[in-house]
């Protein structure tokens, strides 16, 4: 029809350049976030295996891993020498506080203590008059101040095999043994003798003068599980634990442990030995799969994309993106920026005109007042979806508005 307005033809975008032929047209050659997490699959499977482990690491059973600890099958626990005791006859029962080991610790029985240095002044003293054969292994100083025994200590850094050369039977009978080169000196009168001529010292003393037997052992090497074997260690171990039916092994728990006094507790103090050895193990873990999976360093490359990417669809994607974080004031921000850009350069206002400079020249091209124009392009943000629309169509019509004039 000649009389009729011809509306003018919708902007024609430019036609894509032909993609390669190894990527279909309009494709991404980024892989999906499918594809992403069957490839991260297994990524993902050995980093909560990992945690998991680190968890049952941290909460498994104490005395399994407790050093002189009867019922540890670890290096330096002493589960054989339990298990040595029970073929002959001898019950052996582990306590980790001194009020449940006293208990049991009655006349007729062996009391066993090891790291005496986590018992309290109270609990060493009491320990002292137990009517139990007592053996303690590893007291020094402060310890054997508290016990009130008349021998003192002179500690040493290492261990050695060394023979007895006393009438104790269980040492004669027991021939060499591994004990501290630290020692005790004896500094009362008999019936307190002493066995293992150490650096200083000797490395085990005992008393059998009293209704029942109290020995001193520097070190509990010749306790522990991967020493039991060797030389006479099994055979003094036996000599000095199984001539009572029973035997009590009192094992500290060192969360219960007194603290010094002039000594500061810090958390990780606080914590379990197996569960700080989780944490680094996990914070290495975590390293190597960062430094596997993590980006190198380095200068940006610039490369080429498979394919061109249209502008509507990089608009439409950032809408998405925008309306999936709800970010109602980042979309008009974007809006108005743009509807500023074009109309100062159909203006002539130059790059980045001031407001009022804008608001101005906007106004005189359009029928709205100054106060509607600076609205739009400088005003708040959109409270939903709905006033972000008509933000869009208002901004639209105004720059046609502008246009036309």
């Amino acid at each position: 029809m000649s009389g009729a307005l011809l509306a003018p033809p919708p902007p024609v975008e430019p036609a894509a350049p032909l993609a390669p032929a190894s990527a279909p047209a309009n494709t991404s050659a980024d892989p999906s976030i499918r594809q992403r997490a069957r490839r991260n699959r297994a990524l993902a499977i050995a980093f909560v295996a990992a945690v998991i482990g680190a968890i049952i690491i941290a909460l498994a059973p104490s005395g399994r891993t407790g050093d002189l600890d009867p019922r540890s099958y670890d290096a330096t626990g002493s589960h054989a020498v339990a298990a040595l005791l029970a073929q002959r006859g001898v019950r052996t029962q582990a306590a980790t506080t001194w009020a449940d080991a006293k208990v049991h610790a009655v006349a007729g029985t062996t009391l066993v203590v090891v790291h005496p240095e986590l018992l309290d002044d109270d609990a060493l003293e009491q320990l002292a008059s137990t009517p139990a054969d007592l053996v303690v292994v590893g007291a020094e100083t402060d310890e054997l101040a508290s016990l009130g025994f008349p021998v003192a200590w002179e500690p040493a850094d290492s261990d050695a095999a060394r023979t007895p050369q006393c009438s104790l039977p269980a040492a004669t009978v027991a021939g060499a043994a591994e004990l501290s080169d630290g020692g005790y000196t004896i500094n009362g009168p008999l019936p307190w003798i002493g066995c293992y001529p150490a650096q200083y010292g000797v490395a085990l003393v005992n008393d059998t003068a009293e209704r029942h037997s109290i020995t001193l052992v520097g070190s509990g090497l010749f306790l522990q599980n991967s020493n039991i074997a060797r030389v006479g260690n099994a055979a003094l171990a036996l000599g000095l634990l199984d001539s009572r039916p029973d035997v009590v092994w009192l094992v500290p728990d060192p969360a219960l442990a007194a603290t010094p006094k002039d000594k500061q507790v810090g958390v990780t103090d606080l914590l379990p030995n197996r569960l700080q050895w989780a944490v680094v193990q996990l914070i290495i873990a975590v390293i190597v799969i960062a430094l596997w999976r993590g980006r190198r360093f380095g200068r940006l490359v610039p490369e080429e994309l498979p394919v061109v990417v249209r502008q509507s669809e990089t608009v439409l994607g950032r809408a998405r993106l925008y309306r999936r974080s709800r970010s109602l004031g980042r979309a008009a921000d974007a809006l108005r920026e743009g509807a500023r850009d074009r109309l100062g350069q159909r203006l002539g206002l130059g790059v980045r005109p001031e407001q009022a400079a804008v608001v101005h020249a906007v106004a005189q091209r359009s029928v709205q007042p100054p106060a509607a124009v600076e609205a739009l392009l400088y005003g708040s943000t959109p409270v939903d979806d709905h006033a972000l629309v008509t933000l869009a169509h208002a901004l639209t019509a105004l720059e046609q508005e502008v246009l036309r004039s």
